[in-house]
Formats: structure tokens, C-alpha cells, sequence
């Protein structure tokens, strides 16, 4: 029996409850436009306009914008798309779609659209970033357009993302942007003088074959192979659907000694029939990240008793279900140093994880425990502090009982996270934008790829390619961002599976046309995934599309590596994109390694000579390859007077450790 819910819970999170789980209905107009063609949209200048939607079968339609206009009917399954003639920068315009009834999109403009994409690294938010006390103020720029893809798992390409709509760049529609795509728009548009459109398609954690295009993923064996794995892995729960989970949870305790020698704290019971806590703070529970999920007090709770906490429903990996405790209702920490754990009680069907909310963990790593599961009847859950772990993929904290903002529990089906089988990020989140036209790809992804390194050779090719294909721009301009430092700064020369990637991402860029690289080795942060320094990264980006696709006069890349020769014991290392002259930044050239046949390699003497690079050892008498800034973080100096690094690079071939 549940509880009728009149919630005693203070005020404001009791609106947002109601607010984040009420369902919310739309009128639909006749016809429709995709979510991408949406008040303050940007259309990218000298293309064809493609605009298209849903209608009536047999329905005319008119599109105008400006002057130009078209019509068509729509086909027997209610689809219909125009082409309008290209146009040059400028605006605003309206766009008249007009069927049975009229659709009005105001505030149009023409310029440069941008689709960024990738992993947290790209949803790394602009508030986030290194910079953002100063340039978040002054993010106001109502010729910047930001759009973002809604998260959406399927395997069958879309014609419209999930409900979402353009804004113009103001200080709060930027501050969760993608602080890259940020600075990347910015410095466009400071340099052409015309709007830009910036469309954020990424995801947390997710590898490239999740982004790849299905024909791509047909044409490659490898690839295919891959596919088809995860076709046939019975626990590929996105196969099955979304995943039913019922949870319980009561009587929340603090513990304040493992030895039983103290009395436990009350810390919830929700026996009132209140979400409140004893510190005075309160639980919620955001139901808009998991639509189809629900949170409510049910009675009765443990021991027959009050009433528990109830969240039930059905989930895939594209949905989040936490349940939030906030120790103090204006979010502030308190200190939980006096105790030792939490205790709880927990019923139903499914998994759940246990994690602390800590004030100096701004990463998602938060310390918690390892996957636990439910069982129909209500059982005791001890979680001791000295228990708790990150997981280690961000930066590595010190945990702080003294200074602690709440509890989260992570709610999952019985057989825990769902996975996410590949291809299943562009059906729903790249297929409907390339039907729309735009100028190119900004990509950051690799971290996913990183321990398979080697395959991502064939990989990142072939998602270039297939987003080409499907969008008929042959020649459609990829831009990479290539991975910074991150992780152990070496002692000796070494293997790396982060280097690894890198060279994966260098060859791309040499092995396919109009794919750029925007070296980052030296603004990452060996013990941080999520580097801080954005600004730097999305305007290089930004350099190099002003120096290629756009055809402006500059430097737009450090020196990359272009052939290497052996004379007198020495090894002579050639560069393109020197720019003005190399330069060894503060001091004598480091981060070289040289290895004769026997393949060892050791740190080498380097030194410039006009576009090149010339590298001994007197421990090589007879050196046949050499390395630079070949490591997870590598110590390394070389750039050119322009301030642009040099992109790591290997001369060898040998087997590496991702092969």
C-alpha cells in the first residue's frame, strides 16, 4: 500500500520533485520539424538548406526563408523535405512552414555549423574549465548558437534527436556546454566575423565503435566482428530492452565505531511520512534522468512500520537513477569525521551502488563500494567509510568524512550497469544531424579506446568515413583532438598505450584528407582525465579550420613528424609545420629516445638544426629508430615559434603493447 504522499519535506525540493517526475504533454503543430529546426537555429552559409519533417500523407507543404522558397507533398508515411537555395551569411530570418496549419521559426541565422562530438572530455562544462572565472561573465554572444543532442541509445539510425532546441550563447546557456566546443565557436567567430552554430553530440565513457555509423561497421571484418560479439552477448541488456528494478530502502543509520561499543545515529527514517534527515537536510529524487522511473514513500517500510523509500521502474544505459540524501538543506557539508559508516536497510529486486558525495571530487569518481544487490526480503546494508574506493579513473582524492554534502544511491537492474552495444550512440545522437547541413566535425574521444589502441587505427577511420558517407560530404572537414599527457611521467623510456592512441590519431590524420589534429600534449594533467585547460584545446582546434577549411594565412599546427634518416650515428628527425623555426621550450630539448636493432630504447641528446631534428646517443653506436614524447606524460619540449607543440610520434613499428 502506498502512502497518499503528502510529503512534509521542506518546500523547495518538494516543487522540484514534482517538477522533475510530472509528465508534461505538447500540442504538436501539423506538420512538424525536427527538434535541430527550432527557434534561433543556424543554417550553414553557401549549402543547401535541407529542412524536413512529419505531415499529413498527400499534405502540401511551403517552406520560405528570405526570399527562397519550396514545396513538396508528403509521402504515404507522412514524411516530407525541401531544399532551399544556399545563402550567405547574415540574418535574423524566419522560416514559414506551412501545411494544414503554420509552423514559425523565428530568429534564424545563416553561417558556420559545427557538430561536436565525443566523450567526457567534450561534455567537460565550460564552468568547469580553467578560465571560466573570466570568460563564463562574458559568454554573450547572440550570434553563437549552442544546441545539445539529447542522450539516446538505438541502433536504428533517427530522423530527430530527442526533444531539445537552439539557445543563444549567454553566461548561463554556456556555463554546462562543452567548454572545447565553447572556445572552439568563440574563436570562429571572432575571426570570420559571421555566426556560428555548435551542436554538442557526446557522452561520458563511451568508446568509438558506440559512434560509428552501421554501413562503416558492415565494410570492416574487424569491425564487423566486433558487432556481432555484442549481438550475441547474452548480457547485452540493451538487446533486451529496458530493465525493470523495484528497491526499498529505510532506517538509515550512523555508525560510530566498527567495535559496537557507541549507539547508532538516526540519520533517516521517513517514518513521518517526510523526506527530511536529522541534520536538517532532505532526499530527492530526479526523475527526468530516468524517465521511466518513479520515487515515492511507500508504507509500510522495515519492520512494518512508517513508510521507506521507494524508486521502481525500468532503465537503460542511457538513464541515471540516484537517489539523493543532502546531509544540509542549503547543500552545505557536514562533518561525518565522528563516525565510522552507514547503516541501512534495503529490499526488492535489483542492484544498487553506495556513493559519497564529497565537496573536492568534481569528477563523477566519487568514493563508493562495489555493485550490491537486493533481496525480497529486507536485509541490513553496512557501508564503512574505510571501505569506500574511487575507481580511479579520475583524479585520485583523499576522502574527507570531515567535509561531506550527502549520500547518492545508484539504482540498477538486478544484473547491474546495461551495456551499450556498438553503433548505438549514432542512430539516435549522429544520424539525425547528418541529414542537416553543416560545415564539419570537432572529435575528443580516445580515452574509451586507449587499452585497445591498436584497433583504433582501423576504428577512427572508419567513423570518419561513415559519417562522410551518410551526409554525401565526401571531403567533410574531422577535426581531432589528439589526447593530452595524462597519467605516470616516466623514469625510462617506456611502452604506452596512451601513445599509442595518440599515433592512432596522428595516422589518421595523415592517411585521410581534410582530418586535422590539434596536438594537447602539453596542456593535460597527469593526474587528472578531465584537464582543466580547455581554452587552449578548442582554439587550436579552431586554428586549424581557420588555416585549411577556412584558407586563412597562418600558423594552425605544431611540427609533425615527417621522415627521419641515419648518418655518423646520429638520426636525423624531419618536421613539416615548423611555422617560423622549431624551439626547445625553456631549456634543452627533451623527451627523445633512440634504440638500436636490439630495440631498447634510451633517452637521447637532441638538439634543432633548421626543420630538423638531429638525435644520438653514445650509448646507440648504430641507432635505427627513434621516439619522442613516446609516454602517458611525457617530459617534452619541442614546438615551433608560433607556441604549438609538436604532436608525439615514433620512427619504429615495432609490436606495442595495445597490439
Amino acid at each position: 500500500m502506498k502512502a497518499s504522499n503528502k510529503l512534509k519535506q521542506p518546500a523547495a525540493p518538494l516543487i522540484l520533485f514534482f517538477l522533475l517526475t510530472g509528465m508534461l504533454t505538447a500540442a504538436w503543430a501539423n506538420p512538424t520539424l525536427p527538434s535541430l529546426i527550432s527557434d534561433h537555429v543556424v543554417f550553414q552559409q553557401g549549402r543547401k538548406i535541407h529542412v524536413w519533417g512529419a505531415a499529413d500523407p498527400g499534405e502540401k507543404i511551403i517552406v520560405s526563408l528570405s526570399q527562397n522558397k519550396a514545396q513538396t507533398l508528403a509521402d504515404p508515411g507522412g514524411y516530407w523535405s525541401v531544399d532551399l537555395p544556399p545563402m550567405q551569411a547574415g540574418g535574423p530570418f524566419r522560416l514559414k512552414v506551412t501545411g494544414n496549419t503554420t509552423v514559425v521559426i523565428e530568429d534564424v541565422l545563416i553561417g558556420e555549423v559545427w557538430i561536436a562530438s565525443g566523450q567526457s572530455n567534450m561534455t567537460f562544462a565550460l564552468a568547469d574549465s580553467a578560465s571560466a572565472a573570466e570568460d563564463l561573465p562574458r559568454a554573450d554572444y547572440n550570434e553563437i548558437r549552442l544546441f545539445t543532442v539529447p542522450k539516446r541509445l538505438t541502433v536504428s539510425p533517427q530522423s530527430d534527436t530527442l526533444p531539445a532546441s537552439w539557445s543563444p550563447c549567454t553566461p548561463d546557456a554556456a556555463k554546462e556546454f562543452s567548454a572545447v566546443a565553447y572556445y572552439f565557436a568563440r574563436k570562429l567567430h571572432r575571426d570570420l566575423h559571421v555566426p556560428i552554430g555548435i551542436i554538442e553530440s557526446a557522452w561520458p565513457g563511451t568508446a568509438i565503435e558506440e559512434w560509428m555509423a552501421p554501413e562503416a561497421v558492415q565494410i570492416d571484418p574487424t569491425i564487423k566482428a566486433m558487432l556481432d560479439e555484442w549481438n550475441s552477448h547474452e548480457g547485452n541488456g540493451f538487446a533486451q530492452g529496458r530493465q525493470p528494478f523495484d528497491l526499498q530502502f529505510d532506517d538509515f543509520e550512523l555508525l560510530p565505531s566498527p567495535d559496537g561499543t557507541r549507539t547508532p545515529v538516526v540519520l533517516s527514517t521517513f517514518d513521518d511520512g517526510t523526506a527530511r534527515n536529522s541534520l536538517g537536510g532532505y532526499w530527492s529524487y530526479a526523475a527526468k534522468s530516468a524517465p521511466d522511473t518513479a520515487f515515492d514513500l511507500t508504507s509500510p517500510g522495515y519492520l512494518e512500520k512508517g513508510f521507506a523509500a521507494h524508486i521502481s521502474g525500468r532503465i537503460d544505459a542511457s538513464d541515471d537513477s540516484r537517489l539523493l540524501m543532502r546531509f544540509h538543506q542549503d547543500l552545505s557539508p557536514a562533518d561525518l569525521s565522528a563516525y565510522a559508516g552507514v547503516r541501512f536497510w534495503v529490499r526488492g529486486s535489483g542492484s544498487f551502488r553506495f556513493r559519497s558525495l564529497q565537496p573536492t571530487i568534481g569528477d563523477w569518481d566519487d568514493y563508493s563500494v562495489a555493485l550490491l544487490h537486493a533481496s525480497p526480503k529486507w536485509t541490513p546494508i553496512t557501508i564503512w567509510f574505510r571501505d569506500l574506493r574511487q575507481e580511479g579513473w579520475g583524479v585520485t582524492q583523499e576522502f574527507t568524512p570531515e567535509s561531506l554534502t550527502g549520500i547518492a544511491i545508484e539504482c540498477l537492474p538486478d544484473s547491474g550497469y546495461p551495456l551499450r552495444p556498438a553503433t548505438s550512440l549514432y542512430g539516435g545522437m549522429i544520424a539525425p544531424l547528418l541529414r542537416y547541413s553543416f560545415r564539419g566535425v570537432i572529435w575528443y574521444q580516445g580515452e574509451g579506446n586507449a587499452l585497445r589502441a591498436r584497433e583504433y587505427r582501423s576504428l577512427l577511420p572508419a567513423l570518419v568515413q561513415g559519417w562522410r558517407a551518410v551526409s554525401h560530404q565526401p571531403d567533410m572537414p574531422f577535426l581531432i583532438v589528439q589526447l593530452p599527457n595524462h597519467g605516470a611521467v616516466p623514469g625510462q623510456p617506456t611502452e604506452s598505450a596512451w601513445a599509442e592512441l595518440r599515433e592512432a590519431q596522428f595516422l589518421t590524420a595523415k592517411k585521410l584528407d581534410d582530418v586535422g589534429l590539434a596536438v594537447t600534449i602539453d596542456v593535460g594533467d597527469p593526474k587528472d582525465l578531465h584537464p582543466h585547460r580547455k581554452a587552449e584545446i578548442g582554439d587550436r582546434l579552431a586554428l586549424w579550420a581557420l588555416g585549411t577549411t577556412y584558407h586563412h594565412s597562418l600558423t594552425y599546427s605544431g611540427p609533425l613528424y615527417e621522415s627521419m634518416s641515419i648518418a655518423a650515428g646520429t638520426i636525423r628527425v624531419r618536421f613539416s609545420n615548423t611555422g617560423s623555426g622549431l624551439v626547445a621550450k625553456d631549456g634543452d630539448l627533451k623527451g627523445f629516445a633512440i634504440a638500436g636493432k636490439d630495440r631498447k630504447f634510451h633517452w637521447a641528446s637532441a638538439s634543432i638544426d633548421g626543420n630538423s631534428v638531429v638525435v644520438s646517443s653514445p650509448e646507440i653506436p648504430d641507432p635505427v629508430a627513434v621516439r619522442y614524447a613516446w609516454a602517458d606524460s611525457p617530459d617534452c619540449n619541442l614546438f615551433n615559434a608560433e607556441g604549438l607543440p609538436a604532436s608525439p610520434f615514433r620512427t619504429d613499428d615495432w609490436p606495442g603493447i595495445t597490439e
